[in-house]
C-alpha cells in the first residue's frame, strides 16, 4: 500500500514540474516576444496594414542647344483594379474593354487575379480616362503616371529615341543617358485593414520623388529640320533605300545635325518595324569610295613623299600585281599635277600616292584617324566598321585602300576623322550633349571638347583643305559650290557587290580657310541614274549648307584665287654624293621640297634624278644607304606615248622622271614597257617610230 502511494505521488511531481517547465517556457517566450522582440513583431503587424504604392519621377526635358524643347513628359491615367472590390468581373470588363480597345477576356483577367491592385490600362488617353470615370464603377481607380510626348514627331528621332511603358529608355539618348533622365521614385503609403479597405484617419505617409535631369544636345532643331527635308527630298528622287546626314561642328566635336532615312514616330513607335529604328549614322558601314581619298591626300603631304605641284600621268588604269586597277573616266586623265589628281578623283594617281607611303604608314594613319574602332558617340549600337589587319594588306589592297576601297566606315567614323582636318589636324571625341541640369535650372555637368590627339599638323591640314577646295571649285564636286564661300569637300561613288546598287556621298568643310561645320551626305542602296556622288550627293549638300549658312548667319567671302600665278618650271640639281645640310642647300635654293628615306649622312640616290624638269615646289626625295630599299614605292606609271611626237614624249617623261630611248624620226608607233605599267623612277622607255 505505501508502495502505491510512493508511486503516484512521484507521477504527480513529475507532472508537476513538466507542466511548470512549460509554463516558464510560454513565459519566457512570451517575454522574449513582447519586450525583446517587440519592435520587430510591431513593424510586421504595421507592414500587414500599410500598403505602399510607388510614385513615379517626372522625367528630365531633352533641349536642342537653343532650349527648344524635343522630348517632354506629360501626365497620363493609368487604370488600376482593386479585385477584392469589384462585384461583377464579367460586367465590368465588358464596359471597361468597349472604351479601351481591349480583349473583354484579358480584363476580365485581371480584374479576377489573386492581388491587392493590378494595372488594366496604362497611360491612357485623355478623353477615354474620362469616359470611364463617368461610369463610376467599384473597383476601379485611377493613378496618375508620367508620359513621355515628343513635340516635333519624327524631328531627330533616331537621335532622340523613345521609352518604353515603364518610362524606361529603349533607344538613343533616352537610352544613353537613362539614369540621368529617369529620376528616383517616391511612394505612398495608406493603411488598410484586412479586408484591404482604407482605414479612415489611419496611418498614411508621401516621400516625393527626385525628378530626373535635363539635358541639352549639341544639336539644333532648324539645322535638323532642313537636313531632314533635303534628304526626304532626295530619297524620293533618286530611288535611295535609305540615307544619311550628319553635320558636326569641328571646333568642338558636336554633332548639329544627324538625320537619317527611313524614320519613325517616337511617339508612336510601336507602329514602326524595328528597321526603322535604326540609327544608319552610328550603326551601318559602307565602303567610302573616293571620300577615303581625303585620308590619303593628308598622310601622303604629312610625310613629305607627294606636293600639290608633283606630276602624274593617268592612261585610264594601273598595274598592280598583275591586276589593272582602271579610273573612272575612261582613257585616263593624261598627265595632271597632284592638284588636278585630287580634283579629278584619279584612282591611279592615288594608287602611287599609296605606293609611296606603304602599307605599314599607311595603316598607321589608318589608325591615328580611329577607323576600325568605336567614337565613343554617346550613342549605343555603334559599329567599329572593318578594316584589313597589317599582315593580310598586300600590294592590290594598299592600291584599292588608297581610294577608299577594301575598307568600311560608319558616317559618323568619317565625319569625325574629316573633322580633325577641319580643325587642323586635332582629331576630337564626337558627342550630342552639351550640358546636363536639374529641373531648378541648375548646371550640372558641363561637355567640353574632349581632344583625343594629334593626326596630323596644322599645316598639313590646312594644304590639304586647300587641295579639296579645287574638287569643289573645278572638279568633280562642283555642284556641292555655294556662291560667296569656299568649300572643300570631296565626292564618293561605291558599287554594291553583286547588284546594281550604288552609295553616293558627298563629305565638305565650310567655309574652308577656318571650317564651322562638316557635312556628310550619303545615299544608300540608289538604283536610279545617275547614281555618281558628283550628282547625286554633292547638290543635296549645296541645298543643305546654303540654307545652314544663311541660317548660322555665316558671312559670305570672297574666294581669293591666283589664277595669274604660273607654276615655274624648275631643273633639278644632281645632289647624290653630297652630304645632307648640302643637298637641302641645293635644293631649297631652287624652291624645292625634301623627303628623306633612311639615315646616315651621304646621299647615294635621289628622286627625280638630276636634270629632271618638274614644277616648282615639288617634292625631291634623298636616299640614304640604307633607305635604297624604299624606292620601290616611288614607282611612275607609265604613260601612253602612241601618236606622240619624241620633243613631246620627252617633256611628258621628264615630269615624270622617265627617260626616253629611240633611234630615228617620226611619230611614236609602239612602246616598251606598254602604258599603266609600273616602273621605277628614272627608267628607260624605249619607243619605235614609224616613217613619216
Amino acid at each position: 500500500m505505501n508502495n502505491l502511494k510512493l508511486e503516484i505521488r512521484k507521477r504527480i511531481t513529475f507532472l508537476f514540474f513538466m507542466v511548470l517547465l512549460v509554463m516558464v517556457s510560454l513565459v519566457a517566450r512570451l517575454a522574449w516576444i513582447q519586450i525583446f522582440q517587440n519592435t520587430k513583431y510591431q513593424n510586421k503587424a504595421l507592414e500587414q496594414r500599410l500598403r505602399q504604392l510607388q510614385v513615379e519621377p517626372k522625367r528630365g526635358i531633352i533641349y536642342d542647344k537653343n532650349g527648344v524643347e524635343l522630348a517632354i513628359s506629360a501626365s497620363a491615367d493609368t487604370v488600376v483594379a482593386i479585385p477584392s472590390e469589384i462585384n461583377n468581373p464579367r460586367q465590368t470588363a465588358q464596359q471597361l474593354a468597349d472604351i479601351l480597345d481591349m480583349p473583354e477576356d484579358e480584363i476580365y483577367s485581371r480584374l479576377t487575379r489573386r492581388a491587392a491592385a493590378v494595372y488594366v490600362a496604362r497611360k491612357t488617353d485623355e478623353e477615354k480616362a474620362k469616359e470611364i470615370r463617368e461610369l463610376d464603377l467599384a473597383g476601379i481607380r485611377f493613378t496618375e503616371e508620367s508620359r513621355r510626348f515628343y513635340p516635333k514627331g519624327d524631328l531627330a528621332a533616331h537621335t532622340l529615341g523613345f521609352v518604353g511603358i515603364d518610362s524606361q529608355g529603349l533607344q538613343g539618348i533616352e537610352l544613353s543617358y537613362d539614369d540621368i533622365l529617369r529620376g528616383n521614385p517616391g511612394r505612398i503609403l495608406v493603411e488598410r485593414d484586412a479586408a484591404g479597405r482604407e482605414i479612415p484617419e489611419g496611418i498614411k505617409d508621401y516621400i516625393d520623388p527626385d525628378d530626373g535631369h535635363d539635358i541639352y544636345l549639341t544639336t539644333d532643331n532648324v539645322l535638323q529640320h532642313i537636313a531632314e527635308r533635303e534628304l526626304e527630298k532626295a530619297m524620293l528622287e533618286h530611288e535611295a533605300k535609305s540615307g544619311t546626314i550628319v553635320m558636326m561642328d569641328p571646333q568642338s566635336g558636336g554633332v548639329l545635325a544627324l538625320a537619317n532615312r527611313p524614320t519613325f514616330d517616337p511617339n508612336d513607335f510601336t507602329s514602326f518595324s524595328p528597321e526603322f529604328w535604326r540609327n544608319r549614322a552610328v550603326s551601318d558601314t559602307y565602303e567610302p569610295g573616293s571620300t577615303f581619298k581625303i585620308i590619303t591626300t593628308a598622310a601622303g603631304l604629312e610625310e613629305g613623299v607627294v606636293n600639290p605641284n608633283d606630276k602624274f600621268f593617268d592612261p585610264g588604269y594601273i598595274e598592280v600585281s598583275g591586276q589593272n586597277i582602271s579610273c573612272w573616266k575612261a582613257g585616263g586623265h593624261g598627265s595632271q599635277t597632284f592638284s588636278e589628281v585630287v580634283q579629278n578623283s584619279c584612282n591611279p594617281g592615288f594608287v602611287q600616292v599609296g605606293q609611296r607611303i606603304g602599307a605599314d604608314v599607311f595603316y598607321d594613319y589608318i589608325e591615328a584617324f580611329d577607323f576600325g574602332r568605336k567614337t565613343d558617340i554617346d550613342l549605343v549600337g555603334e559599329a567599329q566598321g572593318i578594316k584589313y589587319a597589317l599582315d593580310q594588306i598586300g600590294p592590290v589592297e594598299l592600291a584599292t585602300m588608297s581610294f577608299g576601297h577594301g575598307i568600311t566606315v560608319t558616317p559618323i567614323q568619317l565625319t569625325t576623322a574629316v573633322s580633325a582636318i577641319a580643325n587642323d589636324g586635332v582629331l576630337l571625341r564626337p558627342h550630342l550633349v552639351s550640358e546636363i541640369r536639374d529641373s531648378r535650372g541648375e548646371l550640372i555637368k558641363e561637355i567640353n571638347p574632349e581632344k583625343n590627339k594629334r593626326v596630323v599638323s596644322a599645316e598639313t591640314a590646312q594644304k590639304t583643305r586647300e587641295l579639296l577646295a579645287g574638287v569643289v571649285e573645278e572638279g568633280s564636286g562642283t555642284k556641292a559650290a555655294v556662291d560667296g564661300y569656299k568649300i572643300a569637300g570631296k565626292t564618293g561613288t561605291a558599287k554594291h557587290y553583286g547588284v546594281q546598287l550604288y552609295d553616293s556621298s558627298f563629305i565638305g568643310m565650310v567655309p574652308a580657310e577656318e571650317p564651322q561645320m562638316v557635312v556628310l551626305v550619303v545615299l544608300s542602296g540608289v538604283s536610279s541614274y545617275p547614281y555618281y556622288g558628283s550628282q547625286v550627293a554633292a547638290p543635296i549638300f549645296h541645298n543643305v549648307v546654303k540654307d545652314g549658312l544663311r541660317y548660322l548667319e555665316v558671312p559670305p567671302q570672297v574666294s581669293k584665287k591666283d589664277d595669274d600665278d604660273e607654276i615655274k618650271r624648275i631643273e633639278v640639281p644632281n645632289v647624290e654624293n653630297l652630304y645632307l645640310s648640302q643637298a637641302q642647300e641645293k635644293l631649297a635654293a631652287r624652291g624645292l621640297n625634301v623627303k628623306l628615306e633612311g639615315e646616315g649622312e651621304v646621299i647615294v640616290d635621289q628622286i627625280p634624278h638630276s636634270q629632271a624638269v618638274v614644277n616648282e615646289g615639288s617634292t625631291v626625295v634623298l636616299f640614304f644607304e640604307d633607305g635604297v630599299s624604299q624606292e620601290s614605292g616611288y614607282r611612275v606609271n607609265v604613260p601612253d606615248l602612241r601618236g606622240m611626237r619624241i620633243r613631246e614624249a620627252a617633256e611628258l617623261l621628264g615630269e615624270l622622271n622617265l627617260r626616253l630611248r629611240w633611234n630615228g624620226s617620226g611619230i611614236i608607233e609602239k612602246q616598251n614597257p606598254v602604258p599603266g605599267v609600273t616602273v621605277n623612277s628614272g627608267e628607260y622607255i624605249e619607243v619605235r617610230l614609224s616613217e613619216e
